[in-house]
């Protein structure tokens, strides 16, 4: 990850965007190319059925449709579609009843030999044997990516044989009840897996893993029924991602996947076992606050299997499970080492007593650390008597540096004691740091002065939302030839 969680938000918004405006000119330029052929006979007669069948199955079934009225010829071409697409947005504007006709009149109507992809939403309460007959149909027209959303439904979704198709990649099932066979015979070339409000088990999850071979993403969303998941992927050779979420049954997970990239959990703080050490490029943990003494050695387990990943992002509570603390009869500092982290990306929580020294006491064992975010949220430093008596006093003689840290962001810097004490902190210790920026939510021009302890760094950015046009402060390092000396400049946010 290049940003925190929320930034991340924002970039993913703007690449859906993005990506939705350039699917909307392709889908003109290709609404132009037919409407110049329909309007030239010459070039329609060159097109033969199976190149229309072609273009309009690039389309959604909906926007197929319109198309075909441009011609006599393109009249019945969405009857070839191979995409039928009748997802949330399509749902919100029909009611049940005239959605159901609307898809049954699809597949009756349909006469290509291929249907790549189908997406349902609706409530599919009573209507269980005409969406049996819809899968079939797909089924035996070698159906790739099957996405089923049915969080409308009065009762859960049960689908069994159907999930038994050879041809599937994608499969992606909202509030649904899976009951697989012990033995299959289809999925063999599923490669994502999305499960949301699933009933599962511990069985039916070992049965996909032996079976899919070729899965590069398992999602687990809010899943119920099952207390202990095991990623049995030690055969597949292309397993990249997993993602549990929300999943509060949860006790312990158990991963054997030497392939695994990046792992996004959570919830509250499980066991988690590895069969060996891996070499991951991101890891979020999300944990929910806990104050169970149990919950902070699981977190303390956790830390040493993630020794070798480039990207962590996680909240305080993880800071919390790695305080010093009285360990095996002596008050003492965890050790461990992640060696291999480049960025961190840290997220305090509100209910968190997480304080400047537990977060220096995190980064000295990150020897390869380059970018550091840090979200404050709403957070207060609350240090209390501890941190006054005796933690201060071991900052204040804090013997290491953060040599390879280079970018430093805060986001809801309020200009408290605390936080002030955490950047003067950063700004020592960071000897090479090349850029620290500040994001305050405070509206006004900030001035600052003089500060002595800006040291061996380029740029000092602080800057905050109060208008089309942010104020931004760049302190160019003058070190050498006395103090920093402030330049206002403008920037748009």
């Amino acid at each position: 990850m290049a940003a925190p969680k929320r930034e991340n938000q924002t970039v993913s918004q703007s690449l859906q965007k993005r990506t939705k405006k350039v699917h909307n000119q392709h889908q003109n330029n290709l609404i132009s190319h037919i409407d110049g052929v329909s309007s030239n006979p010459n070039r329609s007669g060159n097109l033969p059925d199976d190149i229309l069948d072609r273009i309009f199955s690039f389309l959604p079934i909906k926007q197929a449709v319109e198309i075909g009225v441009l011609s006599p010829r393109f009249k019945k071409s969405w009857l070839f579609n191979r995409k039928i697409l009748f997802d949330r947005e399509f749902s919100r504007h029909h009611d049940r009843e005239e959605y159901i006709h609307i898809v049954n009149r699809v597949f009756n109507s349909h006469v290509g030999s291929r249907i790549q992809s189908l997406s349902l939403c609706f409530d599919p309460t009573a209507k269980e044997h005409m969406i049996e007959r819809w899968l079939k149909i797909c089924a035996e027209k070698g159906i790739e990516e099957l996405d089923l959303d049915f969080f409308q439904g009065r009762d859960v979704f049960k689908i069994s044989q159907f999930l038994d198709i050879k041809s599937l990649t994608t499969l992606k099932l909202v509030y649904c009840e899976v009951d697989l066979p012990p033995q299959l015979t289809g999925l063999s070339f599923l490669t994502t897996l999305i499960l949301k409000k699933v009933d599962l088990n511990t069985e039916t999850m070992e049965t996909l893993f032996f079976h899919c071979l070729l899965l590069e993403t398992v999602d687990l969303w809010q899943c119920c029924n099952i207390q202990h998941l095991k990623v049995c992927a030690r055969s597949l050779k292309r397993f990249k991602v997993l993602k549990v979420r929300h999943c509060t049954e949860i006790l312990s997970i158990d991963i054997d996947a030497p392939t695994l990239r990046s792992i996004y959990y959570i919830g509250n703080v499980v066991k988690f076992q590895f069969a060996e050490v891996l070499h991951l490029d991101e890891v979020l943990l999300n944990f929910s606050p806990s104050r169970c003494f149990a919950k902070a050695s699981l977190v303390e387990n956790l830390v040493s299997d993630l020794s070798y990943a480039n990207v962590l992002t996680t909240t305080s509570a993880f800071l919390e499970g790695l305080t010093t603390r009285i360990r095996d009869g002596a008050f003492r500092d965890l050790q461990f080492r992640l060696w291999n982290l480049k960025e961190f990306q840290l997220f305090m929580e509100g209910t968190s007593y997480c304080n400047l020294f537990d977060i220096a006491s995190f980064l000295k064992n990150c020897p390869s650390l380059e970018k550091l975010f840090l979200d404050l949220n709403d957070f207060s430093f609350d240090c209390g008597f501890y941190w006054e008596l005796h933690q201060k006093q071991l900052l204040q003689y804090f013997p290491h540096f953060f040599t390879g840290l280079k970018f430093i962001k805060v986001k809801g810097f309020k200009f408290q004691k605390h936080e002030l004490e955490l950047v003067r902190f950063l700004l020592g210790k960071a000897v090479f740091l090349e850029t620290l920026v500040l994001v305050t939510p405070r509206t006004g021009r900030i001035r600052i002065y003089e500060p002595a302890d800006a040291i061996n760094y380029k740029r000092l950015i602080f800057s905050w939302r109060s208008s089309p046009k942010t104020d931004i402060v760049v302190l160019d390092h003058y070190h050498d030839k006395g103090p920093v000396q402030p330049k206002v400049s403008q920037f748009g946010w």
